[in-house]
């Protein structure tokens, strides 16, 4: 935004200029090229979470430009940025941390001190929401491009969802701090899948998160 040419009318900002990042869902595009986006779309949410701690939370397609000539990506649209604290992002790392090291007793503990789970949860329930985030996830888990496009996460995690809650009757609702983190993070997840990038997420975010 331009504070000099603002008014209580008129909000002046940067035009900027690039093409829509459907190009690469175009059969013609070069693997390296959908590749190399899914890098930096990933490395985008990741660096948002836990280094900024200040996120465009709308991961619509259209509010990402590839910048001509760099394919650097210009975001677009911050009406839904969040503003993360400290202690969220650490409790949000310690939850990857534990999942990348398969560690279910430090999961649990991450997931009761962020508030998916309460202390005393019933155990087949405790174990439904481990399962769905180890789900969420296994981008993380190996030190290998991950095929988006085949993964099929979302449906994936619809079907662990509805498990969870209509035969075991888990109905409590997220910490509302992680249904923003939620939407921009399944979010990128279809854009790597629709583009059919393959990105190595988990050696991204080791050193985002202290490992």
């Amino acid at each position: 935004m331009h504070d000099d040419l603002t008014t209580r009318r008129v909000l002046a900002m940067d035009l900027v200029e690039g093409e829509p990042i459907d190009v690469l869902a175009e059969p013609g595009a070069a693997q390296a090229r959908r590749d190399k986006v899914g890098l930096a779309l990933e490395r985008l949410v990741f660096r948002e979470l836990f280094e900024l701690r200040f996120m465009q939370t709308d991961p619509n397609f259209a509010n990402y430009l590839l910048e001509p000539g760099t394919d650097r990506i210009a975001l677009l649209d911050l009406g839904s940025a969040r503003e993360f604290e400290p202690a969220f992002s650490e409790r949000y790392a310690r939850i990857v941390r534990a999942a990348i090291q398969h560690n279910r007793p430090a999961l649990r503990a991450a997931a009761v001190a962020i508030g998916y789970l309460a202390p005393d949860e019933r155990e087949d329930r405790a174990r439904g929401v481990e399962d769905l985030i180890l789900l969420i996830t296994e981008p993380f888990h190996e030190d290998a491009p991950y095929d988006f496009a085949r993964s099929k996460i979302p449906s994936r995690t619809r079907d662990l969802g509805f498990d969870l809650a209509f035969r075991k009757g888990f109905l409590r609702p997220p910490p509302p701090e992680t249904v923003f983190l939620h939407r921009k993070l399944v979010g990128s997840f279809l854009l790597c899948a629709r583009i059919r990038a393959r990105v190595n997420v988990h050696a991204l975010v080791r050193p985002l998160i202290g490992l």
